[in-house]
């Protein structure tokens, strides 16, 4: 999936590209053990300089937003901007994911610094 993702980032939009890549929310819920273990395996794999062209927020938000699915696990993707400088282009992005409204494998105070542009729940 990381080899595929960064060609399909650039030939479709984001709402298609979530729409192919949900698999569903799988009817039994893998334990929080295979979670963090997944979680732990997407983030070791995301090291290596190959997969950061895009940035690894938005491949690994992808990444896990379909397997922690497939465990079973409802989480939303979410996508959101924020002022990084002085000039009107100095943009960031980020994106990350939420279960039942909180940050989900993520920081909490990366949420409150972005404004959040889109929201993709399936």
């Amino acid at each position: 999936m990381l080899i595929l993702l960064p060609r399909k980032i650039r030939n479709l939009s984001m709402p298609d590209l979530l729409r192919q890549i949900d698999p569903g929310v799988a009817d039994i819920r893998q334990s929080r053990e295979e979670l963090f273990k997944t979680g732990g395996f997407i983030d070791s794999l995301l090291r290596y300089r190959v997969f950061q062209r895009y940035g690894i927020c938005l491949l690994r938000s992808l990444v896990l937003f379909k397997f922690l699915r497939l465990q079973g696990w409802p989480v939303e993707i979410h996508f959101g901007v924020r002022k990084s400088g002085d000039s009107v282009d100095d943009i960031t992005g980020h994106s990350w994911l939420e279960l039942d409204g909180e940050p989900f494998l993520e920081h909490e105070h990366q949420r409150h610094a972005f404004t959040t542009t889109y929201t993709y729940s399936g």
